[in-house]
């Protein structure tokens, strides 16, 4: 199978990106939002995650539906730009694909692991089966990614995304899918760790 290249981009180019303006917020449709709510069956004060959270769009989404959530990221200016905003989340600097997991994220802690439009950037051999082990029994994986052309050259970071084949091949190593929803050229996918009770 054929990986869809993500560019190779250190904390300090995405400082830049955000110090610029140039890596702006992405917005959350109305479908999407809709979409994520019902798929996931969110109870109020679940635990969520967010990976790779930016500016925390998404993260401070999550907590207004009422999920105790935290946003990991490893760009310090995309989380000064987070916490700036008013909400109850909360942010942290980690690199997810280079240093040692936080003591926040403890085996069966976590009721939602959140990848919006960030998946294709981390090492998926080290995240899966992390993700695997933070969740509780009916915890759930939530990607949602960009469907490219693995043959379309250089994509630039907001771009980047998964190919079908790509995203055909999440429902193993462990995992399957439980719902994948689709707008745009866009696509939500919910997968559950193998075995779990469901949600």
């Amino acid at each position: 199978m054929t990986r869809t290249a993500a560019p190779s981009l250190t904390a300090k180019d995405w400082n830049g990106l955000y110090a610029s303006g140039k890596a702006t917020p992405r917005l959350i449709g109305d479908g999407e939002s809709r979409s994520a709510h019902s798929r996931l069956s969110l109870v109020r004060d679940m635990r969520a995650v967010d990976l790779g959270c930016g500016t925390g769009k998404w993260t401070r989404q999550l907590a207004a539906w009422g999920l105790d959530t935290i946003g990991l990221d490893f760009s310090q200016v995309a989380l000064e730009q987070a916490r700036a905003a008013v909400s109850h989340a909360r942010y942290e600097l980690w690199d997810i694909d280079s240093n040692a997991t936080p003591g926040l994220l403890l085996p069966g802690s976590i009721d939602i692991v959140s990848c919006r439009l960030s998946f294709s950037f981390f090492d998926r051999s080290r995240l899966l089966p992390n993700a695997r082990r933070w969740l509780t029994p009916r915890g759930q994986l939530y990607i949602l990614t960009n469907v490219t052309d693995p043959h379309a050259g250089n994509l630039s970071p907001f771009e980047c995304g998964m190919s079908e084949e790509e995203i055909g091949s999440l429902g193993s190593d462990g995992w399957h899918v439980r719902d994948v929803f689709r707008f745009n050229r866009r696509v939500g996918i919910v997968l559950q760790p193998s075995g779990s009770p469901g949600p």
